[in-house]
């Protein structure tokens, strides 16, 4: 198949579309991908990529055709001129494009905007659109304190309702995420699938044992991850001997919850490494014990799953989680942890501390964890589910 892949993110910006374009090639195809500059990391366009330099590159025998974007710096003006100005550009990129494929896919991250291209070019080809939805719209404008009596709300809900319901198949990453489509944006339940993340493994070493039990978690550090829940946890178990707790990630609520864990005396026991590179992160995966996992309860998005739970389950470790929805679901089918309330910072002390008095009680935890992301969530399985759903559209 000759397949065009329109993402507002690409390599070297840290996505996992990377790893679908480049498998996908591997199996065969031809793959073309449509994206902005990149500045996702740093918020600004590198030197390499200014003055039209490198607008149509190849990577790992993917074609990527980059367009103009505004960088996205820092605060909410450019961040909006960033989205709109991809949305633009990539569009009308998109309806200039000489080359013909069989197929569309829109890696739809935030914001909905990005899918306007991908619509575009298969609306004026008549071929399959395919929309992999990862953050759910509007929805995701709550995270920005956007609510819906909001006149951008009520805009954005009549766009990604159009957007939506252009698609041949919607695949979701959660299972909550079919009801929000159908019922908020009246998108038929036979034209969406379940379609979860898939995960690089991890592949850790075996933990070597000792005195001090290691609880990590690794990520974006916004609102919605809830790290806050991680550090008041801490300060009810903060005389607790024998743990620490390892965090790293960057985001927008990164010096905040610095600030609460001083606020709150966490400071000997949490440790903020900041953004590390995959090769660290997985390097420093090996001294842990456990990983920790939080999402706030806010609406249809803190029913979702994290897509790190798939790669904190390949590590061979527990999972210890505060959250709800499809996330739970997993944990407790899989019996790969322990899982408490979203939010319950509480009873997430509580499941820290059992875990530290009663480590040798989880290996199986571990085992089937692992067992259930082979089964479950690798890129193989992944990417054979997605040809199947090209397929399928073909027809």
């Amino acid at each position: 198949m000759k397949i065009l892949l329109v993402s507002q993110h690409f390599y070297p910006d840290n996505f996992r579309v990377n790893d679908i374009a480049k498998e996908l090639v591997a199996k065969g195809h031809e793959v073309t991908v449509l994206t902005s500059l990149p500045d996702y990391a740093t918020g600004k366009v590198p030197a390499d990529c200014k003055g039209l330099k490198n607008r149509v590159v190849e990577w790992n025998g993917v074609k990527v055709i980059r367009t103009f974007s505004v960088s996205r710096r820092s605060g909410l003006i450019f961040r909006m001129l960033n989205y709109a100005s991809f949305c633009i550009s990539s569009t009308i990129k998109a309806l200039t494009l000489k080359e013909k494929f069989d197929v569309v896919m829109c890696y739809q991250t935030s914001p909905v905007l990005m899918a306007n291209g991908a619509k575009a070019y298969a609306k004026k080809h008549n071929i399959p659109f395919f929309v992999y939805c990862l953050d759910l719209w509007p929805e995701s404008l709550k995270a920005w304190h956007v609510g819906e009596g909001n006149p951008l709300f009520k805009i954005m809900n009549k766009y990604s309702m159009s957007i939506y319901n252009s698609a041949d198949l919607v695949g979701v990453t959660s299972k909550p995420f079919m009801n929000y489509l159908h019922t908020v944006n009246n998108v038929p339940m036979d034209k969406m699938v379940y379609l979860p993340q898939h995960a690089e493994s991890l592949d850790l070493q075996a933990k070597v044992p000792s005195d001090n039990t290691v609880f990590a978690f690794g990520g974006n550090i916004g609102s919605v991850q809830n790290i806050e829940c991680i550090i008041r946890a801490v300060s009810e178990i903060r005389d607790l001997k024998g743990y620490s707790v390892e965090i790293y990630g960057d985001g927008s609520e990164l010096e905040n919850c610095k600030k609460l864990s001083t606020d709150l005396g966490t400071d000997e026991k949490i440790t903020f490494f900041g953004r590390v590179t995959w090769a660290e992160l997985k390097e420093r995966y090996n001294n842990a014990d456990a990983f920790l996992l939080t999402l706030k309860p806010e609406g249809i998005i803190g029913q979702t799953v994290p897509a790190k739970l798939q790669e904190y389950m390949s590590g061979g470790r527990t999972v210890i989680a505060s959250i709800e929805g499809a996330a739970k679901e997993i944990i407790e089918e899989s019996r790969c942890g322990i899982c408490v309330p979203a939010d319950d910072s509480n009873a997430l002390a509580d499941a820290m501390k059992y875990f530290v008095e009663n480590r040798e009680k989880f290996g199986s935890c571990e085992q089937n964890g692992k067992k259930y992301f082979n089964e479950n969530f690798t890129r193989e399985k992944f990417i054979t589910d997605l040809e199947n759903h090209f397929q399928s559209m073909m027809k």
